[in-house]
C-alpha cells in the first residue's frame, strides 16, 4: 500500500531542494540569518529571545523568518507555495546562520554550504520521554539522520542532556554545546517576572487573587481524539472555590474537551495561550506527567504533582524514558485524581538543588549571552 503523505512529502521535499540548488551560486550575505520555528515562534521561545538579544547586539543583522503558518495550506495558498517553494530555499543557501526549534525535514535533501552554520536550539530545555531517533522509525527517522549530520551546533543545558542528544541525534559530543536554553533566561530576570506577572493579569483580572492549578499533559501518540483522564469535576467539589484549573492541551485532546467543563469559572482553557512562561510564572501549582514542561517549572521553585494514570504502559509500550521515572520528577507521583487532592491543599517544599545542578546546570539567566559568544568568535 503507498503512503500517501511519505509520497507527497517526498516530492515536496525534492522540489524545495531543486530551488535550493537554483539559488546555490548567491553568496551567503554576511549578517544574514534564517529562522526557522515551526514549533514555537512567540516571543518566549528559544528562537524568537535568541533574535532579541542578537538584534541589541548587532542592529545590522538581517533577520528573515519561517514559521508553520508558512506552510498551512488552508488559506494564502498561492503566498505559501512561493514562500515553501521559493523564498525558504534561497534563504537557506544565502544565510550565515539558520536557527531551528525543531527538525527541519527538507533539510535531508540538500547539501549545506562549509559556511552555513546550522544551530538546534530545540523548543524545551529537557526531556523525561525518548524523542527523535529514539523513538522515531522508517523514513522520518532516516531523514532526520541527515538533519543531524549537517547540524554545526546543539544547544542543551546540561551535560546529561548532551548525552541524551548524543543518542536522540545520532552526533558526536563536538557537536553539542552545553551553554543553557534562552528561553531560561527569563526566569532570572526579576522586572520581566513583574511584566509577566503584570500583562496576565490585566488579560484574567479575575485571577488576581486565585491559586491556579496548571495541568499540562504531554500528547501520547496512541491517543488520537482522546479525552482527559484527571477528574476535574472531582477536583471543583473537594477544592475551595479560590482554586481555579488551568488546561493546557494538546489539540487532538483540546478538541474533545467537554464543553460544559468549560462553562464552569472555575476552569480555563490555556490550551491556545501563546505565553507559556508567563502562564507558567503564574501557576500556583502545576500537575503533570512526562512533559518537558516540569525543567521550565522547577526554576520557580514552586511544587509540582506527577499524575502518571498510564506510567506502566507509557514505560513499556509506548516512548519510554531515559532514567526510571520516579526516581526523576522532582514531586509526588499518582495514579488517580484522590491521590492529587491532598498534595494539592498541603503542598510539601521541595528542594530543586539536585535537579537542577544535574539538569539544568547551565540555565543561569546568562544563556544567550554565551550562545551569542560561541556564534560569533
Amino acid at each position: 500500500m503507498i503512503d500517501i503523505e511519505f509520497l507527497v512529502k517526498q516530492i515536496a521535499y525534492m522540489l524545495m531542494a531543486i530551488s535550493y540548488y537554483v539559488s546555490f551560486p548567491f553568496n551567503i550575505q554576511k549578517d544574514k540569518i534564517l529562522l526557522i520555528m515551526t514549533h514555537d515562534d512567540t516571543p518566549e521561545g528559544n528562537i524568537r529571545l535568541t533574535q532579541d538579544y542578537f538584534q541589541k547586539q548587532n542592529q545590522n543583522l538581517n533577520f528573515k523568518i519561517i514559521t508553520k503558518d508558512d506552510y498551512s495550506f488552508k488559506k494564502d495558498i498561492l503566498r505559501n507555495l512561493i514562500h515553501m517553494f521559493l523564498k525558504t530555499p534561497y534563504h537557506i543557501a544565502t544565510s550565515q546562520m539558520i536557527f531551528l526549534d525543531n527538525v527541519f525535514l527538507p533539510i535531508s535533501k540538500i547539501k549545506l554550504k562549509k559556511e552555513t552554520k546550522l544551530i538546534q536550539l530545540w523548543h524545551g530545555t529537557g526531556t523525561l520521554k525518548k524523542f527523535a531517533l529514539d523513538s522515531e522509525s522508517g523514513w522520518i527517522k532516516k531523514s532526520l539522520k541527515n538533519v543531524s549530520k549537517k547540524t554545526t551546533h546543539y544547544i542543551v543545558a546540561s551535560d546529561w542532556m548532551k548525552d541524551i542528544y548524543e543518542s536522540a541525534f545520532g552526533i558526536d559530543g563536538n557537536q553539542i554545546y552545553n551553554i543553557g536554553c534562552p528561553r531560561t533566561d527569563l526566569f532570572f530576570d526579576n522586572e520581566k517576572l513583574k511584566k509577566m506577572q503584570n500583562s496576565f493579569y490585566i488579560e484574567y483580572p479575575e485571577l488576581k487573587n486565585k491559586k491556579l492549578i496548571l495541568y499540562a499533559p504531554t500528547f501520547r501518540d496512541n491517543e488520537l481524539n482522546a479525552n482527559i483522564h484527571l477528574d476535574i469535576n472531582q477536583l471543583l467539589k473537594k477544592l475551595p472555590d479560590n482554586y481555579i484549573i488551568g488546561l493546557r492541551l494538546h489539540p487532538h485532546i483540546n478538541s474533545k474537551l467537554n464543553q460544559k467543563l468549560l462553562l464552569s469559572k472555575r476552569v480555563y482553557d490555556f490550551s491556545n495561550y501563546s505565553y507559556l512562561n508567563t502562564l507558567l510564572v503564574n501557576t500556583y501549582t502545576l500537575i503533570s506527567d512526562y512533559s518537558s514542561i516540569i525543567f521550565e517549572y522547577s526554576l520557580l521553585n514552586k511544587p509540582m504533582f506527577f499524575f502518571a494514570y498510564d506510567l506502566d504502559e507509557f514505560t513499556h509500550n509506548s516512548r519510554g524514558f531515559y532514567e526510571n521515572y520516579e526516581s526523576i520528577v522532582p514531586g509526588p507521583v499518582v495514579k488517580n485524581t484522590e491521590e492529587l487532592i491532598p498534595l494539592i491543599l498541603n503542598p510539601k517544599s521541595v528542594d530543586f538543588t539536585f535537579f537542577k545542578k544535574k539538569y539544568l546546570e547551565n540555565c543561569d539567566g546568562n544563556s544567550v549571552k554565551r550562545l551569542y559568544a560561541l556564534l560569533n568568535d
